[in-house]
């Protein structure tokens, strides 16, 4: 029973965690026109850019202490510290009301944010994992897709109160504020969550001792997540920003995107239970890279086809990352390797999306996203053929 409230705990902060990341993600060109009015395309990515930038310091921090001091513990601060950080931000006036402070105070919650993101994935990860021996993968795939269900739920109120009167006054901040209420998860973790098994009977020895891993894991993560941000996490803006959509349009088309994503992380998992986790990462990033053309180049002959299908494809790959990450870092150091993998990875790919749009200028925005992907999937397959088969050979086992 501990197990099962370990894992669906987790399941649950990964998810509100990620909510909150979409939040930003949806509502980028909103925060452009109201937090930096004057910066045009670079201004709607400027707040993912700044969120995610400290998850490296959130990750290494917060998972060594994860290490140090139990999953669970770390696990309630991370909660309530995004949970007021996001919390907070529906509660800004604007660069119309405040002027230039506006902004710089918006980029310091990010930031903020930023940290608890990042120290979320160390607990939340590691804890899951290793209260899991059966169907790993699965339990993988499912936890993984927390990131689009949590972006789901934005979608869905972000399309409804987009269409309402009122919502770049008002409508934008209770997308911002409902994400607080996750404060709440916390007395529950408190209470129903236990250290798993594993790590209360493993040896404990200093972390840092552990993380020889861990270049391999971070070029597998940089290459993920550049797929991922000028992909997945570009779409808002491309559709929004580049094709000009309305918001309720190109909310809706998102939200398609997001929700096809989940079963294919799900399916994704499970077939790495049969053929690995790295076997499964390489089909994957094939797979996403022949949607991904066929999305960027065309799209415009039918949307709504295109971005089920690119949906789907890209979300193949990091299906695994949970338990990959998990099984590649032995249990004393295992929360401190995969924060700081996941989230270390954001040290580059953090300016994806920044780094799009600059290059926009010179060419057109479809094929410099499309390159930089593609960029992304050569990383991901150097970084996975340079590490072992993490199923076979892990600390972590499966039965």
């Amino acid at each position: 029973m501990s197990n099962r409230a370990n894992y669906l705990g987790s399941y649950v902060s990964w998810l509100m965690d990620s909510y909150d990341l979409g939040a930003v993600v949806i509502t980028a060109t909103v925060l452009e026109k109201l937090f930096y009015p004057t910066l045009g395309l670079v201004g709607s990515v400027l707040p993912i850019v700044f969120t995610v930038v400290t998850r490296p310091l959130g990750g290494f921090l917060l998972g060594y202490l994860s290490d140090l001091y139990g999953r669970k513990r770390t696990l309630i601060f991370t909660v309530l510290g995004y949970s007021l950080a996001i919390g907070l931000t529906g509660l800004l006036p604007t660069y119309y009301q405040i002027g230039v402070l506006a902004p710089v105070l918006l980029s310091i919650l990010r930031m903020v944010q930023g940290i608890f993101i990042g120290g979320d994935v160390s607990s939340s990860f590691t804890l899951a994992m290793e209260s899991v021996r059966k169907w790993r993968g699965l339990a993988s795939g499912v936890m993984q897709s927390g990131t689009l269900v949590g972006f789901v739920i934005v979608d869905l109120l972000f399309s409804y109160l987009s269409l309402q009167p009122g919502f770049i006054e008002v409508g934008w901040r209770i997308i911002f504020l409902l994400g607080a209420i996750p404060a709440a998860l916390a007395l529950i973790i408190r209470y129903k969550m236990t250290e798993s098994k594993v790590y209360l009977e493993s040896e404990k020895l200093p972390p840092l001792k552990g993380l020889k891993p861990v270049l391999q894991t971070i070029v597998v993560m940089i290459g993920f997540w550049v797929m991922i941000y000028a992909g997945p996490q570009f779409v808002p803006v491309f559709l929004g920003s580049v094709l000009k959509l309305k918001p309720s349009v190109y909310g809706e088309l998102a939200l398609f995107m997001n929700l096809i994503g989940i079963p294919a992380m799900t399916i994704s998992g499970v077939i790495s239970d049969f053929i690995g986790r790295r076997t499964m990462a390489l089909i994957g990033i094939g797979v996403a890279l022949a949607t991904a053309w066929s999305f960027y180049f065309f799209a415009i002959h039918d949307l709504l086809l295109s971005i089920l299908v690119f949906g789907f494809g890209m979300n193949l790959p990091s299906a695994i990352t949970p338990a990959y990450l998990a099984e590649r870092f032995k249990t004393f150091s295992r929360a401190t390797g995969v924060g700081f993998s996941y989230n270390g990875a954001f040290i580059v790919a953090g300016f994806t999306s920044l780094v799009i749009s600059l290059l926009s200028r010179y060419a057109p925005t479809n094929a410099v996203a499309f390159s930089v992907l593609a960029f992304g999937s050569v990383l991901s397959v150097i970084g996975l053929l340079a590490g072992p088969e993490t199923i076979k050979q892990s600390e972590l086992k499966v039965s």
